[in-house]
């Protein structure tokens, strides 16, 4: 289907007033910050090979990005301190997951993947300690990014009403509604149009994951991709009776859910 279908954005200011986040708050105890040490330094330097040779291309020498020469934005500094306050390591790291490196997406091992999460926090000055970063998800999710030690406590939940998001699912239809089931976790994007068709297929490595989103905002019906893997990206909606999304593009990752 045509790239790019968009959303009512009048519907979108309204629903990001109306509606209040419910995500659970994580647990204050067990929260933590980039400052409580929680990559080692050879984690990290494993991360600056990988770095090397899958990111550098784009995000220049020593995560200098545009500032380096190169096109992607810097994963060091205040431009990426400031984009990424308050957000969780678990974002950051399904961000590089899901989208990275540009032309070959999903294609590096899990721990290759993490290694470049551990670069990135040193890059930024964030310090090493005796423990290595996992792929615990409550783990990653109960670490915040922030600039300031004491910010850990304010830390404020992720993914609320009105997030741009990116998410991997299984196109239904229930009645007139349209729904993406066994949908991964969402993911904060900045870029609202689809992935390029020539790298959708990595997308479809992504784990099938148990949220189950409503469709908002179709204005041709999608019964072309019903009972594929698709790409959506969209405003999220908190809902206590099922989180929304209110669809900004919609593409195909795989012909089928199983695939």
């Amino acid at each position: 289907m045509a790239r790019g279908m968009f959303v009512a954005w009048i519907a979108v200011a309204v629903f990001a007033v109306t509606w209040v986040s419910q995500e659970a708050p994580v647990d204050a105890q067990a929260r933590k910050t980039v400052w409580d040490k929680v990559y080692t330094e050879e984690q990290a330097a494993q991360g600056k090979a990988t770095y090397d040779v899958a990111c550098s291309g784009c995000h220049a020498k020593d995560l200098n990005g545009r500032d380096g020469g190169g096109q992607g934005p810097e994963l060091a500094g205040n431009a990426f301190t400031k984009k990424w306050e308050l957000q969780t390591l678990n974002q950051l790291y399904t961000e590089i997951k899901t989208r990275m490196p540009r032309n070959q997406p999903a294609s590096l091992t899990n721990d290759e993947y993490l290694n470049l999460v551990a670069y990135i926090l040193q890059g930024n000055k964030f310090p090493a300690g005796e423990t290595a970063l996992t792929a615990d998800t409550a783990m990653l999710t109960s670490t915040f990014i922030a600039r300031e030690p004491a910010k850990a406590a304010a830390a404020p939940q992720p993914i609320t009403t009105g997030t741009l998001v990116q998410v991997i699912g299984c196109l239904q239809q229930s009645g007139a509604n349209w729904t993406l089931t066994q949908a991964s976790a969402p993911v904060r994007t900045e870029n609202p149009d689809a992935t390029p068709s020539d790298q959708r297929g990595q997308l479809a490595a992504t784990p099938a994951g148990t949220t189950t989103l409503q469709l908002l905002g179709l204005y041709v019906p999608p019964d072309e991709h019903k009972g594929q893997r698709v790409e959506g990206k969209g405003f999220i909606v908190k809902d206590p009776a099922g989180d929304r999304l209110n669809v900004v593009s919609l593409e195909m990752v795989a012909a089928s859910c199983g695939a």
